[in-house]
């Protein structure tokens, strides 16, 4: 690989570079140390941290969140809360296999509790309204329910949709409560979603994808299945963070997907981030990929994270989590309780390849929302001669709702909404962060109710739907 020429990097590209190497160092020799060392010697440095912790700190986690964190699937978890679980393979058209999850009915349908008065209490506290319930006379036809699939953002997993310790913030299960078929996908590399049909994980092909490829396979070939599983003719999709940019970039490069989706609701998305808020981590991030490569290699990204977890106290491993996203993102987490965090924080990180990293770091760098570079400025001699192509969001057909953090820093509404069709709803809070709108105190007040009415309106019988999308505003 070319030795970048001195002229090509600034000073802080430097100060990124040093202290990328010596963090590569310092994991490196972390990792040949806890490869060797037996279980119990882990073990008992947990037990040092644990004590550690507790001279210092109270320990925050409640029963309930003990056992969210400890819980090891998204079946453990759905399970725990009450609910029936379906798993689902899809195959990609690029042979990838992508695990999905299903709850096909509410915690309350086959009890003898009276289901109805209790949604309807439930949603009183939420202030959503009773109407967003569904029955025989809202489905598509006898037998099939709207359909509403939940989407991750990046380096994450379905778990995240299971994490809310208070029921009224728990979105998919109020979904499956109030009659509607929910399902979760899940991004090719992450733990429900790594094999191949021809690469095995350790193999760097494995790993050679980035939001293209998610646009491209996953997301239209897990559509597809839902609905010819479902009989349903089009489904709602609600995409967090990545989730919501990947379904932007999707529909905006094939038009008939569009048909299959009637409403996207887009939760904090992310198109075009400026940044990062630590300055030298900035410049590094937006230095030559290349260098981005060399550090981090080109399967998983972060991988020591996993080991991180396991061995230590997990409201240390939590504290850790909170001081570094205020460290890279400047976020000061206070719309999360403490005890949230502790439950949510260990189902926040998955696998995903170095590839679609860099991918964010060129549409960061570009400050363009584009697909994949792969000739990036100085990588080789044609590299400035090409165009790299960007999503054509501003030909998307399906009705689009945003719901966005005014204190969010990932998230630039104005250049989103300049890239977009008019949306049928946008709306700001003021105070949210990131992620606050999975796991915030107020979510289920700030964001639900609109989010449910919108479900109501674009979830009604084809004819009367067509009359309303024909107005297309909300």
């Amino acid at each position: 690989m070319p030795v970048p020429i001195i002229g090509r990097l600034n000073y802080s590209d430097y100060q990124a570079l040093v202290i990328a190497l010596i963090l590569l160092f310092l994991e490196g020799i972390l990792r040949v140390v806890t490869h060797c060392l037996p279980t119990f010697a882990l073990e008992f440095f947990k037990g040092q941290s644990e004590r550690l912790f507790t001279m210092r700190f109270k320990e925050m986690r409640t029963r309930p969140a003990e056992n969210i964190q400890d819980a090891r699937t998204f079946r453990e978890m759905a399970e725990y809360w009450g609910y029936t679980v379906e798993e689902h393979i899809v195959r990609t058209q690029d042979h990838c296999i992508l695990g999905i999850q299903r709850l096909p009915e509410g915690k309350y349908s086959n009890s003898a509790v009276d289901s109805k008065s209790y949604i309807e209490s439930m949603f009183d506290r939420c202030g959503i309204s009773h109407s967003a319930i569904r029955n025989e006379q809202t489905c598509f036809s006898k037998g099939i329910k709207p359909v509403v699939l939940l989407y991750h953002g990046l380096m994450m997993c379905s778990e995240i949709w299971m994490c809310n310790l208070d029921e009224e913030r728990r979105l998919a299960c109020l979904l499956a409560d109030a009659g509607y078929d929910v399902w979760f996908g899940n991004a090719r590399g992450n733990k429900y979603s790594m094999k191949h049909s021809k690469y095995k994980p350790n193999s760097r092909k494995f790993w050679d994808y980035s939001m293209d490829e998610f646009a491209l396979y996953d997301l239209p070939d897990t559509i597809d299945y839902i609905l010819e599983t479902t009989g349903a003719p089009s489904l709602t999709y609600i995409g967090f963070s990545q989730g919501a940019a990947q379904a932007f970039a999707a529909l905006s490069i094939n038009p008939k997907l569009n048909k299959k989706v009637n409403l996207f609701v887009a939760l904090a998305p992310a198109t075009s981030p400026k940044g990062l808020q630590n300055a030298i981590v900035d410049a590094f991030i937006k230095a030559s990929p290349n260098i981005i490569y060399l550090f981090f290699g080109r399967k998983a990204f972060l991988t020591m994270t996993m080991f991180w977890q396991k061995v230590l106290y997990p409201p240390i491993y939590t504290k850790l989590l909170d001081t570094a996203m205020k460290f890279l993102f400047g976020w000061s987490g206070n719309n999360m309780t403490e005890e949230q965090k502790a439950a949510s924080y260990y189902h926040l990180y998955n696998f995903t390849s170095v590839k679609s990293l860099v991918h964010w770091f060129q549409i960061i760098r570009a400050n363009s929302f584009q697909m994949y570079d792969e000739l990036p400025p100085y990588s080789s001699p044609t590299a400035m001669g090409h165009y790299c192509h960007r999503f054509p969001t501003e030909q998307i057909k399906t009705p689009i709702s945003v719901f966005y953090g005014g204190s969010d820093s990932l998230v630039k509404i104005e250049v989103l909404l300049k890239q977009l069709p008019k949306p049928v709803f946008v709306k700001e809070i003021p105070p949210y962060e990131h992620l606050d709108f999975i796991w915030g105190s107020e979510v289920h007040k700030h964001v639900f109710p609109e989010l449910f009415n919108l479900l109501c309106k674009y979830n009604t019988c084809d004819d009367e739907k067509d009359m309303r999308l024909s107005s297309h505003e909300y």
